[in-house]
């Protein structure tokens, strides 16, 4: 079983991130890599992770955001 490290590791096996990135890198693309994009994407990730009981951690900080 693979071990994720990071702020959402608690999450990865219960909202699998694979949408999220690839929403994301395609959102970064179109917007120039604004910041502000990468910060909503991790924030619905983050939300959506808690909605189903997932703990996580801080990822503002290591991210910027």
């Amino acid at each position: 079983k693979k071990s994720f490290q990071g702020p959402f590791r608690a999450c990865h096996n219960i909202v699998k991130p694979h949408d999220f990135y690839r929403n994301c890198l395609s959102d970064l693309c179109f917007n120039d890599g604004a910041r502000s994009i990468l910060c909503q994407v991790l924030e619905t990730y983050a939300a959506t992770c808690r909605k189903h009981g997932a703990i996580v951690h801080d990822w503002r900080t290591p991210s910027g955001c």
